[in-house]
């Protein structure tokens, strides 16, 4: 139906259980990327790295995790490393890997893996982060004690900042 340089949408036909036939729409990446959501904790704060970015999809600034996608064929958890020093200037270590995940798989056909990273604040790397953003990307690094990420998103919500599913479900 539609592709551009990143996404595309297409037709999908399936039949029910009960024989009924049914049309859907479905979005999929071009290049078939695996998209990373990273959870980055700085130790021994337990602080967790959030981001506000804005997104032209909604047109409004988003508290999000740090993320990327990464093309077929790629480290996924090494990139899950640079991802995390390009968008909040931190050298942090995977420490766990989820299996491949879905995102609204009712019209998204992509996969997820999330990756828990730590931080050591103590190190030298971290005590002054740099980020290294691409040309177009503006992002405000927001560090979130992680006893208080709840109320963080309601009073960035109720200043008009949406709030992205995925900090609220890792990080409440």
């Amino acid at each position: 139906m539609f592709q551009g340089k990143w996404l595309g949408i297409k037709r999908a036909s399936y039949v029910t259980a009960g024989g009924a036939r049914v049309d859907w729409e479905v979005v999929e990446r071009v290049r078939r990327e695996t998209v990373i959501v990273i959870l980055a904790t700085l130790e021994p704060s337990g602080r967790v790295v959030l981001l506000k970015q804005f997104r032209p999809g909604i047109n409004r600034p988003v508290i999000a995790l740090p993320a990327g996608v990464v093309p077929p064929g790629d480290d996924l958890a090494a990139q899950a490393v640079r991802e995390l020093k390009e968008e909040a200037g931190y050298h942090g270590r995977v420490t766990e890997e989820s299996v491949p995940l879905k995102i609204n798989p009712a019209i998204l056909d992509c996969d997820v893996r999330v990756f828990r990273m730590t931080v050591d604040e103590n190190s030298p790397a971290n005590r002054s982060p740099r980020q290294e953003l691409e040309p177009e990307e503006e992002i405000e690094v927001k560090l979130v004690a992680a006893g208080g990420v709840k109320e963080f998103l309601r009073a960035e919500q109720a200043s008009g900042t949406a709030v992205d599913v995925a900090v609220w479900l890792a990080c409440t």
